[in-house]
């Protein structure tokens, strides 16, 4: 009791803190009314004042409004990139723990084994070189190995609950394959796996804002944490509070989502389960 009790102070904090950062980012236009591409060369590198709270950056747009924006952007295109990631990675482990053995589990193994073994930064620099830089290839190269711990834990999940009584009882009432992995398997795999995408989702959002550090996201001058950082790295000494304050954004996301993961795990018992 006292364990569960303790979970869900950590979840409601993590979720607290989790819905002010997306309402800030969200709804930026009602927290500030700076333009956060528009440049004023005589307010270059301001310190934090009444006006510009977060200051100004090395082309005296006001940093509060690109952080603020660009949360919007890479909060957004995190939460729609964990959702497509897991929606293709527990189908596929279903799909594979169901049929283990068969041609459609080899290859899925095998093509987990393939990206595992291949480094993710190399993968999106070859992504993006054949596409062009971009917010959109950039999505692209992280889905295309982001959904791997799901289709993990789905297939082990599924290898353990197909031998259950509710299958066999499912099996024998002539339900179809769709149906059991619907109705019987599912179920069982929804907990974990969103305890599993509360860690990830922290994971890509750290992801998208590094590669996009790197030149590889959002393209100038739309605002998107990584690139802010890059942007703002040559005037660290100068003006430290260009690198510091995104990375309390960045630091802040992270934590709240992690504080939810471990909430959720230490509340419903899940463990990530990645025996393949």
């Amino acid at each position: 009791m006292k364990i569960k009790m303790k979970s869900e102070y950590i979840i409601a904090a993590g979720i607290f803190l989790l819905a002010s950062i997306i309402i800030l980012s969200v709804f930026a236009q009602v927290f500030t009314s700076h333009n956060p591409v528009e440049t004023n060369a005589s307010n270059r590198l301001m310190p934090p004042d009444n006006i510009h709270i977060f200051g100004t950056d090395q082309m005296g747009r006001d940093m509060f409004a690109r952080v603020l924006y660009g949360g919007r952007a890479t909060i957004i295109a995190s939460f729609l990139t964990m959702f497509v990631t897991l929606m293709i990675g527990t189908i596929l482990g279903i799909i594979g723990g169901y049929y283990a053995g068969s041609i459609l589990d080899t290859i899925l193994l095998r093509i987990i084994d393939a990206l595992m073994g291949f480094p993710f930064m190399i993968l999106a620099m070859l992504i993006t070189a054949l596409f062009g830089t971009g917010f959109i290839h950039l999505l692209i190269a992280i889905t295309s190995v982001r959904w791997i711990p799901f289709a993990r834990l789905a297939r082990s999940i599924t290898l353990s609950a197909k031998e259950s009584v509710g299958v066999m009882a499912a099996k024998v009432t002539g339900a179809s394959d769709l149906r059991i992995m619907k109705k019987e398997i599912l179920p069982k795999i929804l907990s974990p796996a969103f305890t599993l995408a509360t860690f990830e989702l922290g994971n890509l959002i750290l992801s998208i804002s590094a590669l996009s550090f790197f030149g590889l996201g959002a393209k100038p001058p739309t605002p998107e944490w990584g690139s802010i950082l890059a942007d703002s790295k040559p005037y660290f000494f100068q003006s430290p509070h260009l690198i510091i304050l995104p990375s309390l954004f960045i630091f802040s996301t992270v934590l709240a989502l992690n504080l939810i993961g471990e909430g959720l795990r230490d509340k419903f018992e899940t463990y990530e389960v990645y025996d393949i």
